[in-house]
């Protein structure tokens, strides 16, 4: 988190393996501030031309391409799944309603959650980070069409540090002074312990 740089690198690495934590990268632009890092969109796109540099190994790269398209992010937006609640219009069953607007107006909040996550607060810390991107992970996950429980472990390493970090921060923190004013004094002055 403190290298914006490694901060890019990471994000841009974790994005080309599950597109969903692409949802963070604005937020993780602007940390810990509002404005937008250039070290964090340097290691970003380093990252990312590292990634598809592969591509150039393949006599028609842009063939490469086409069919990583084709077989990642084309084929996870058209991808049927029966247990989902957003996909149960398909049956077209009696009873069963069609729930895709209501997904797409979910959708479109959790995009506007997360530029709004990008700018607000003003700074974060990296506590408040821990726990955004949980929640725009989460939120991801929620409005996702194909979705089982193995994706729980995207969002549930930052939900633990934003949930059990606190407490551990407190439990370590040294106890504050005593107030002397607050303390019971005997008849002499001397405080009664």
């Amino acid at each position: 988190m403190s290298s914006p740089v490694a901060r890019g690198a990471l994000c841009a690495l974790s994005g080309l393996t599950k597109f969903a934590s692409l949802v963070v990268a604005p937020l993780w632009l602007t940390y810990p501030g509002r404005r937008p890092s250039r070290r964090f969109a340097v290691g970003f796109l380093a990252a990312t031309l590292a990634a598809f540099s592969v591509v150039l190994l393949e006599p028609s790269p842009l063939h490469e391409l086409r069919v990583f398209w084709d077989r990642t992010l084309s084929w996870q937006v058209g991808r049927d799944a029966p247990w989902s609640l957003w996909d149960w219009g398909q049956y077209q069953a009696r009873g069963v309603p069609n729930l895709r607007l209501v997904q797409h107006v979910l959708q479109g909040v959790l995009v506007a959650g997360a530029i709004a996550a990008a700018f607000f607060p003003r700074r974060k810390s990296p506590l408040q980070l821990a726990a955004l991107t949980a929640a725009l992970l989460a939120g991801f996950e929620l409005v996702l069409t194909y979705w089982l429980y193995t994706y729980i472990p995207w969002f549930y390493g930052f939900a633990a540090i934003a949930l059990l970090a606190p407490a551990a921060v407190r439990a370590t923190a040294p106890e504050p002074p005593l107030d002397v004013d607050a303390q019971e004094l005997d008849p002499e002055g001397a405080a009664v312990v």
